[in-house]
């Protein structure tokens, strides 16, 4: 009588089957709705690029332009030109939401300051709209940033791997929650 043959040999490699099954269809799932609710950061919540990934390359561009002004009346060695080269450096270089969040913050300060010392200057009357065209821009992409979809879908993604069953099938898994942009 062959082994496969034997009662409880079949029952017990069925029920290991329909659990590897369940906890493999199971992560397929969770994965799939994690890669759709994270793609909204990259890719917008259309799939059309409009994503807060790219409105921090914006904040960066016009960032970088503010330099690109303050550099002719400013010393290249100068704090506030450094803080703002540093910190979009710093944006470019972060690999996570969370580092990515980090640091649009310390850009935006950056930038503010900059911006501001830029306006209690005698600018040329060529460069003297720049700075504040620059800010708006800046400015504009951050109120893009924090009206965009990303930390919803985030947070719905994340609320739904705290329920049961998803939260076991996770858990076993390896299926982590999203990092928010905050």
């Amino acid at each position: 009588m062959s082994i496969w043959q034997k009662r409880p040999v079949a029952v017990a490699a069925m029920v290991l089957m329909i659990l590897v099954g369940a906890l493999a269809g199971g992560h397929n799932s969770l994965n799939h709705l994690r890669a759709v609710a994270a793609a909204v950061f990259t890719n917008g919540a259309a799939g059309d690029g409009a994503g807060i990934d790219r409105d921090l390359r914006e904040r960066g561009e016009a960032a970088y332009n503010m330099v690109v002004v303050a550099r002719k009346y400013l010393p290249e060695d100068h704090g506030l030109i450094q803080a703002t080269l540093a910190a979009r450096q710093s944006l470019d270089e972060a690999a996570t939401v969370r580092h990515k969040a980090a640091a649009d913050k310390e850009l935006a300060a950056a930038v503010a300051d900059l911006y501001q010392a830029l306006g209690a200057m005698s600018l040329s009357e060529l460069d003297a709209p720049y700075p504040r065209r620059l800010y708006t821009d800046f400015q504009s992409r951050g109120d893009s940033i924090s009206h965009d979809p990303y930390n919803f879908r985030a947070s719905a993604f994340n609320e739904a791997l705290d329920t049961f069953p998803a939260s076991l099938l996770g858990g076993l898994t390896g299926i982590q929650p999203l990092e928010l942009f905050v």
